[in-house]
């Protein structure tokens, strides 16, 4: 992000003090919601006018630089209007264009504040998008930061007209970046926890095919909160839209920088026993003394066994047989079950062979090192609450993005300050010449965006008659 200089600095904060020193005009205060409103946009003004008032004086002292003389010609004055989170502004800046060369020209305060070309709403709203559209839906995310702009009270209407719409939800998402590098800590431990599980997802224009989503969860141990409540130490959530090479890689890559894995002795592995799981437990062998254990998790087990019998007696009897290593037990009881419901073979035989496959995996669940598999549970809150909750489909680019939005929200990632330093510029040097911007040909390229009507009907927020 930009770092604004010493001389800069003192503008910003003599603009403040100017604004704070604008004489007010009283209007009819006649109760405690007529106070908290005046209040509001008084102070509301003061930051409108300050930001204005700063942009403009940065812009004029460079103006009157001495390099700005040697290096560029102006070219005008030209509005450019943007929604900050304290409501809407217009402010005026040069338009520079370097002397001795056919490059085009830049605006000298859109690339010291980091306000991208033609862009309404400013980066602080666009952070805002980013982070709440790991929590909620485009309609959703765009309600909650509308209300975030301008008037801490609005009524009802003032809140429908300044929602964000949909589909500006969906293009903040679809542009943005949120590449993020984590530190290496290298922690000594010697137990490592790891499960897998897969959410399907519906897609769009994709042939009606679903798109099959893998996730992780690492962690080195698991915590008492409270009396039915547990906690994953050091949990870290790890998804892929790939492929299972993908999601191995990812979860290599963050052991291997969180943790020393010379030093770790054990690591259980757990799952629903699909065959790309059982395949990962190889890959987590960090040193020849590792142990590699796969368990297979308790809530499958119970699902198999309530498929293939309703009855309360028989599945005790089946949890038995599988407790106690009587496997040949197992599949009498089971294929008696088919002899007596031949309508439910198919379904009684493919829970007895998935059981039976994984018999000596289920027998790790009596290790002393596994304490349980919540697998179902991350997949329910981490991955179905935002793709499946509701019967809709997902476009297959929006998938990966908004899977590494959650991703980042779930791992307690400072969402926000990862969107902006990825789309922030440095601060122009004295002699910077734009490469990357013609000169404006009309008054839509010299504004750099279009206003939409319904912020020119926002006049409580606009045009407030506080100052005199």
């Amino acid at each position: 992000m930009s770092i604004i200089n010493q001389m800069y600095s003192k503008i910003i904060k003599n603009s403040i003090e100017k604004s704070l020193k604008a004489e007010i005009r009283l209007s009819s205060i006649n109760n405690y919601l007529d106070f908290i409103n005046y209040l509001d946009a008084f102070l509301l003004e003061i930051v409108k006018k300050s930001i204005i008032d700063s942009f403009e004086s940065i812009d004029y002292t460079f103006k009157h630089s001495k390099h700005r003389k040697e290096l560029y010609y102006t070219k005008g004055l030209y509005p450019r209007t943007i929604m900050t989170l304290f409501g809407e502004i217009t402010f005026e800046r040069e338009y520079y264009v370097p002397k001795g060369s056919n490059c085009d020209g830049f605006y000298y305060v859109d690339r010291l504040f980091d306000l991208p070309k033609r862009d309404y709403y400013d980066p602080m709203i666009k952070a805002y998008i980013i982070e709440l559209s790991g929590r909620y839906s485009y309609i959703q995310s765009g309600e909650i930061i509308g209300d975030k702009i301008g008037s801490k009270f609005k009524t009802l209407a003032e809140s429908n007209l300044s929602k964000i719409s949909r589909q500006t939800v969906y293009n903040v998402i679809k542009h943005s970046d949120l590449d993020y590098l984590s530190m290496e800590t290298k922690e000594d431990i010697e137990t490592l926890y790891i499960q897998f599980d897969e959410k399907w997802v519906y897609t769009q224009n994709n042939n009606n095919q679903m798109k099959e989503i893998k996730a992780a969860v690492v962690y080195t141990d698991i915590e008492k909160v409270y009396k039915g409540r547990n906690k994953l130490v050091n949990r870290h959530v790890i998804t892929s839209d790939v492929s299972a090479f993908d999601i191995r890689e990812k979860v290599l890559d963050y052991v291997n920088n969180t943790y020393n894995v010379d030093k770790i002795k054990t690591v259980i592995t757990s799952g629903d026993g699909a065959s790309w799981i059982k395949h990962s437990t190889d890959r987590f062998k960090f040193t020849p003394n590792t142990s590699n254990i796969f368990v297979l998790d308790r809530f499958h087990m119970h699902q198999a066994i309530n498929h293939i019998s309703k009855d309360n007696d028989i599945k005790y009897y089946l949890r038995h047989y599988i407790e106690n290593g009587m496997r040949k037990s197992f599949k009498e009881t089971c294929n008696a079950l088919i002899t007596e419901y031949p309508h439910r073979e198919d379904i009684i035989s493919k829970n007895r062979d998935y059981i039976v496959s994984n018999w000596f995996v289920i027998k790790n669940q009596s290790h002393p090192l596994f304490k349980g598999c919540s697998m179902e549970g991350h997949i329910s809150h981490v991955l179905a609450a935002l793709f499946t909750s509701r019967p809709k489909a997902h476009a297959l680019h929006m998938i990966t993005k908004r899977l590494r939005i959650r991703e980042l929200l779930t791992n307690s990632n400072d969402i926000k300050s990862i969107y902006l330093s990825n789309h922030v510029n440095p601060v122009p040097e004295i002699d910077y010449v734009e490469l990357n911007h013609r000169y404006p040909t009309t008054v839509l390229d010299a504004i750099g965006h279009k206003v939409t009507s319904k912020y020119k009907l926002f006049e409580s927020i606009r045009n407030s008659t506080i100052f005199s």
